[in-house]
């Protein structure tokens, strides 16, 4: 049996491996929907979504323990905003939401496809909106990196630009890393953004296994944020079976 054939048999054996334990690629991702049926004009997601993923619903005022990965499980993750924040869902995806979430949540107008984990309806259909507003995410693991997927959308608002931007303490005055979204097409502002996210890649948990998580707009106004994925790198399972797959399969090779 030659080298190729031996490591397509192992790679298939990794791929059954991970079917038969169930959710480990998803055990590390977490799904939030900013905005909740108590958040003003807000809506929350109902679980499991039409993709079978679970959301963690995030209203103002309340610090979250325990988030939920996509699978419905918890995790040691935490999530509280350290600033007031306003939330709504006016001039977002469904545009006039004035007549009320059952009337108008119809309206909303996304690319499901294209925004992935993050195309549902309800979780797109509010935000929450200000200037340097600023969370924290915690009780990461320090042995882990992490990707930041943002997803904001509005229409008519000041700033076309909201940006996205990671800390190194709750003081917020070392940047870690960045990266900016338009909320809606620039010099088109009725043209609200539905179906791109903006990601941070390989972030590293700073002090005390925490994120600092800032977003505003480009120019000094508001900023917005509709929904956000946390996902670990590498996710434990998928990475240990790749590199037992190569492995053996170099293993082989060696002893022919």
């Amino acid at each position: 049996m030659n080298t190729t054939l031996r490591l397509g048999l192992l790679l298939g054996a990794v791929a059954a491996a991970q079917l038969a334990g169930g959710h480990d690629a998803n055990a590390q991702s977490l799904l939030i929907d900013f905005g909740t049926d108590t958040t003003y004009r807000g809506i929350s997601v109902v679980n499991p979504d039409s993709n079978g993923n679970h959301w963690n619903n995030i209203a103002t005022g309340v610090f979250y323990t325990d988030l939920i990965d996509k699978s419905g499980a918890a995790t040691t993750i935490d999530l509280g905003f350290s600033t007031p924040v306003g939330t709504d869902s006016y001039n977002g995806p469904a545009g006039d939401t004035a007549a009320g979430v059952a009337a108008t949540i119809g309206a909303t107008d996304i690319d499901a496809a294209a925004l992935g984990d993050l195309g549902n309806v309800n979780a797109a259909y509010d935000f929450f909106a200000e200037t340097n507003a600023r969370f924290e995410i915690q009780g990461l693991d320090p042995a882990k990196t992490y990707n930041l997927s943002f997803y904001g959308s509005h229409k008519f608002n000041p700033d076309a630009t909201t940006v996205y931007s990671v800390y190194t303490d709750n003081t917020y005055s070392t940047l870690v890393a960045s990266t900016s979204l338009d909320v809606y097409e620039p010099g088109s502002p009725w043209l609200h953004n539905r179906d791109t996210v903006a990601t941070l890649t390989g972030v590293a948990p700073q002090a005390s296994d925490i994120l600092y998580v800032q977003f505003t707009g480009a120019g000094g106004d508001f900023g917005y944020l509709n929904a956000m994925q946390i996902t670990a790198v590498p996710e434990p399972t998928s990475a240990l079976l790749v590199a037992s797959v190569v492995g053996l399969a170099v293993a082989r090779r060696r002893t022919r």
